[in-house]
């Protein structure tokens, strides 16, 4: 009975301590954080994209290189999350590779970009480019 009592301290102390470890480097990580906060870089403008967040760039990329239904899907999960002009340029990279294998859906969905995008857009030269083909 002494020996599982015993166990029962031994585990009860090495659980604690590793609870108190982890919330100590916590604050510790956090402490640096906000003590180093005004060493950190600033990234240039150009390499901020205002129209979508960083951490969904991967996935895009990802989409992009499994092909037109990959793409099609992303769009349905992510369109709330990406804004203008950022999600049109996405859209029209999704009419690009579907336009061979489903025209129809490549012109109504150019037809949707376009009819968001005015002729001050930042991509309305890339519309006016695709406009020949897809309307």
């Amino acid at each position: 009975m002494s020996k599982v009592i015993g166990i029962a301290i031994i585990l009860i102390v090495g659980i604690a301590g590793m609870r108190f470890s982890a919330y100590y480097r916590k604050v510790n990580d956090d402490v640096d954080r906000q003590n180093n906060q005004y060493n950190e870089p600033v990234l240039p403008a150009a390499t901020i994209d205002p129209g979508m967040p960083a951490s969904l760039e991967p996935t895009l990329e990802a989409a992009q290189a499994k092909g037109a239904g990959a793409l099609k899907k992303w769009l349905d999960q992510y369109r709330t999350y990406v804004k203008e002009p950022r999600i049109s340029e996405i859209e029209l990279d999704y009419v690009i590779a579907v336009g061979r294998s489903d025209p129809p859906e490549a012109r109504r969905v150019f037809g949707q970009v376009q009819a968001r995008n005015s002729a001050d857009s930042p991509i309305a030269e890339r519309i006016s480019k695709l406009a020949k083909t897809y309307q």
